[in-house]
């Protein structure tokens, strides 16, 4: 099947429909080059059932000066019924054809024509097809377009593919116009699959916006791809390189036109103003440039000179001689100012190394991209200052930078390559250590923390006499990596030699120290008694690394959190994300998403933490930043495990394990366990919960982790409670005040009442609910399970009414988390206290996590532009989700939004479940 045409081969089909009842009809079917004219007319050709039969006929550019050679093509396979045509006709036609000496007249080789088609109708009914019907020759066009306008009733349909801008030599009177149009982008991207199944993102991305939905393109481009340019190892030029067919398809008439059309071609702004400059005569260049346009080359819309298919402008640069091309870009750079960057990217461009003058150039105009957010341009620059470079050492710098970029600009592949380019030359201390700060961060989100961890200390330890910034950035890294292994000793030993550097004793710095220190303590069970002095305070907004691998790499996913700072590590870790954003390090967004969506699941930003985190994972499966993606495929699962979505939950956590577990990502696995666990306690399957709960907390565990299993520990004990194991869930809440000091930590003092009360003897526990529930709690979610488990235990001691409240409070909480379980569970509660019904008001419960998310910032004022820009998503498609999220809210317009969103004046980060603080509303206390 052609996948893509079904209007138009119904469309095709439909003309022998037609003709069997008699009616005939001619189409005159247009499109670009390489669109797929000719396989739609093959395909359409092979669905024709006999007796029905089709005759074809090519046009071809080597005989369109040959008299009747298109209607010999077309005709031949008639030719033995000539006898039964009247014999003038049947002489001329003859005579056309080189077969008697007969006198070719045009009116009798056009009846002669019709007398053949005619006859053939009589007995099925005929498609004739005229494939590049452009170069036929002038006297077939002329007796088919004259038979065309006599056939009527005869069972004859004609068909005529044309390429845009082309017409036939002799038009054809009545004929219906059918354009065949680019692929759908789904359908170009199917067809780029099949051609391009290894091409790295960036690549894929660039192949299909050249090709602009063209099968021809979709499939020819890739193959002109070395296999280092395809998966993304070597930079792709300014001009994709094309096959040999694509390039005589879309050059065949560039060459008419000249240097002014080479001119627009290596100009990619095409700007008119500069390529008039760089012309010798601008009036010529002009007419030219208007005869391209009128050929429909190019479109020239008042300053701006646009090509009409990407390609064009690649086959016309390409065809032109390498000196012609030096010339053109010499010009260019010649007719632009001083300061204008395009300048450097000509002069580059016909520079021959080695050019140290423009080299330098070059490494200033990265430096400039790179601070503007253009650290793909910044690649480009720094290879192409490389190369034209005549100092080892200063090649060898440009390419460690280039390296750099290449990994924010999230094109790994090619990262590697540069490196392994700088192992190949000489290179100082400082040079080295450089490069094992990139392969080490590479490490850290692609490969094994503990690997990333000690090449990342090797970094340090070489840069921390010469780049002692770069040290302190490598070692903060390392930290994040011993953290993802569950390695404190490492942590320690971080700490040592971040104290030891020569650099400037800031707050920040004195705090990262702290809390290197402090979980050292941790993990050898040495965390003082006392209030920790140590909190997970943001760095200031002016601190950031010098190298672009990402403004942040502190802190590790839920340390601010556990440190008792979720909301102020929350807002940094957002900014954090924001600068990435800005500066288009793209490459670092999944590790830096990753504590950001941490942050946003156990603050019970759950709509943002989804959204967020599901852009996230696609941005690390294309990288190959395996390690993140583990991360942020344990973090969904635990929020799919909240809302119910068990089966999303498992595959997510399964696919999460299945990388952490032998590669030794604890921090990753401990997480999707504890989704695993809570996935079972959301479904009242207690039992089911303990084991892997028990995996991330108990000493020696499959998933254990130092720090993490804090907050599983919660958990633990309220199903070991729910299976009557109330033993073992007592040494759990051992372990927990213990090893985390609860009742000093903000983040968990909630959970930790919560926990005495279901171990407490009937008198105190009511007393210990009141505690969580005026202790600070900054998740809906948290403060709901906390009023479920005191409905409950109040409506087991009879308490009926102040069971209710509690119950209902629950259901408000968990409603605006959607978390449907639990909901559930709330529900079945209220019914057995004798609420009857006990079904709230639903309020956006249909919208999925990414158009709460828009509708949370539409309702805030915010642009469909503004909104796109924050969630990389198009205005467009902004509008899209908005036109689907009315009719679910029953609103017709956006000013409806605020009254229909629950607790819609909070922000889309900070929206979900903040009822009032409890402690200061009336909550009835346990006699």
């Amino acid at each position: 099947m052609l996948e893509g045409r079904d209007r138009e081969i119904r469309d095709l089909l439909g003309l022998i429909d037609a003709a069997r009842s008699h009616r005939s009809s001619a189409v005159l079917l247009r499109g670009g080059a390489g669109i797929g004219k000719s396989a739609l007319l093959t395909h359409v050709a092979q669905q024709v059932e006999p007796p029905a039969q089709v005759l074809w006929a090519d046009g071809t550019q080597s005989e369109v000066r040959l008299p009747f050679a298109g209607l010999h093509q077309l005709l031949h396979l008639l030719l033995p019924a000539l006898e039964l045509v009247p014999d003038r006709q049947a002489d001329a036609l003859r005579g056309a054809f080189g077969m008697n000496a007969s006198s070719a007249e045009p009116l009798l080789v056009g009846l002669a024509v019709l007398a053949l088609l005619t006859r053939a109708a009589r007995q099925a009914p005929v498609l004739v097809v005229v494939d590049d019907a452009h170069w036929m020759d002038e006297e077939s066009a002329a007796a088919l377009a004259f038979a065309a306008r006599r056939l009527r009733s005869a069972r004859v349909a004609m068909v005529f593919a044309v390429c845009d801008e082309e017409t036939l030599p002799v038009p054809v009177s009545g004929a219906r116009e059918l354009r065949l149009g680019p692929l759908p982008t789904a359908l170009a991207r199917r067809l780029l699959d099949q051609h391009a199944p290894r091409a790295a993102p960036s690549v894929y991305k660039r192949l299909l916006t050249e090709a602009e939905g063209n099968p021809l393109a979709l499939a020819e481009l890739p193959a002109a791809l070395s296999d280092e340019q395809l998966t993304g190892a070597q930079a792709l030029p300014d001009q994709l390189p094309l096959s040999e067919r694509v390039r005589q398809i879309f050059c065949r008439r560039a060459a008419a036109y000249g240097f002014p059309l080479l001119l627009a071609a290596a100009e990619r702004d095409g700007e008119l103003r500069t390529l008039l400059n760089a012309a010798d005569d601008a009036d010529t260049a002009m007419d030219v440039l208007n005869g391209a346009a009128e050929a429909g080359l190019i479109t020239v819309r008042g300053e701006r000179v646009s090509f009409s298919h990407p390609l064009v402008r690649s086959a016309t640069y390409q065809a032109a001689a390498p000196s012609r091309r030096r010339a053109a870009h010499r010009a260019l750079a010649g007719a632009l100012d001083q300061e204008d960057d395009r300048r450097v990217w000509h002069l580059a461009a016909c520079a021959t190394p080695p050019d140290d003058t423009v080299a330098r150039l070059l490494v200033g105009l990265a430096d400039r991209t790179r601070r503007s957010g253009g650290v793909a341009s910044a690649v480009r620059a720094l290879r192409r200052a490389a190369a034209l470079s005549s100092i080892p050492a200063a090649t060898a710098r440009w390419l460690v930078e280039a390296a750099e970029c290449a990994w924010a600009a999230a094109e790994p592949a090619q990262a590697q390559a540069l490196l392994a380019e700088v192992e190949l030359l000489e290179h100082t201390t400082e040079l080295q250590a450089r490069v094992a700060c990139v392969r080490g961060t590479m490490l850290h989100a692609g490969s094994a923390p503990a690997l990333a961890c000690d090449t990342l200390l090797h970094s340090a330890r070489l840069a921390r006499s010469h780049a002692p910034q770069l040290a302190e950035e490598c070692l903060l890294l390392a930290a994040r990596a011993a953290w993802g292994a569950s390695h404190p000793a490492k942590l320690t030993e971080i700490a040592g030699l971040l104290a030891l550097l020569p650099l400037e004793k800031t707050t920040d710095r004195s705090q990262r120290l702290d809390q290197l220190r402090s979980m050292g303590d941790v993990g050898r069970g040495e965390e003082p008694a006392g209030e920790p002095a140590v909190r997970c305070s943001p760095p200031s907004d002016g601190w950031a690394p010098t190298l672009g691998l990402g403004p942040v790499v502190w802190p590790p996913v839920f340390l601010p959190y556990l440190m008792g700072d979720g909301e102020a590590g929350l807002d940094a870790q957002r900014r954090s994300v924001d600068a990435l954003r800005a500066s288009g390090a793209s490459g670092a967004l999944p590790v830096a998403l990753t504590s950001l969506v941490a942050a946003q699941l156990v603050t019970g930003r759950w709509a943002e933490g989804a959204a967020l985190g599901e852009q996230a994972l696609t941005l690390a499966a294309e990288t190959g930043q395996s390690i993140a993606a583990c991360h942020l495929q344990a973090l969904l699962a635990c929020m799919a495990a909240a809302q119910g979505d068990s089966a999303r939950c498992h595959e997510l956590a399964e696919a999460s394990l299945a990388v952490s577990m032998p590669r030794r990502a604890a921090s990753a696995a401990a997480i999707a366990r504890w989704a695993q666990g809570l996935d079972a306690l959301s479904s009242l399957r207690p039992r089911q919960a303990v084991g892997p709960l028990s995996e991330v907390t108990a000493p020696g565990g499959t998933a254990e982790h130092f720090m993490l299993s804090r907050l599983v520990i919660p958990d633990l004990v309220e199903a070991l409670v729910r299976v009557g194991q109330r033993d073992r869930a007592g040494a759990a809440l051992l372990q927990f005040e213990e090893r985390a000091a609860p009742q000093l930590s903000p983040s968990l003092r909630a959970a930790w009442h919560r926990c005495k009360a279901l171990l407490a003897p009937a008198e105190k526990a009511g007393h210990h609910f009141a505690d969580a529930l005026a202790a600070p709690c900054v998740s809906g979610f948290e403060t709901g399970r906390t009023h479920l488990l005191y409905g409950q235990w109040l409506r087991r001691h009879h308490e009926i009414k102040s069971a209710r409240h509690h119950l209902h409070q629950a259901v408000e909480h968990f409603r605006m988390m959607r978390a449907t379980p639990w909901t559930q569970q709330a529900h079945t509660e209220l019914r057995a206290a004798g609420v009857l019904d006990a079904t709230p008001p639903t309020s956006g419960q249909d919208l999925t996590p990414r158009e709460l998310q828009i509708a949370r910032y539409a309702a805030q004022g915010l642009t469909n532009k503004d909104i796109g820009s924050r969630l990389f998503l198009s205005p467009r498609t902004v509008g899209y989700h908005l036109y689907r999220i009315y009719p679910k809210l029953n609103i017709t317009s956006r000013r409806q939004l605020p009254a229909r969103l629950p607790n819609s004046s909070a922000s889309p980060d900070r929206g979900h479940g903040q009822l009032p603080d409890p402690s200061t509303s009336d909550v009835p206390t346990a006699r």
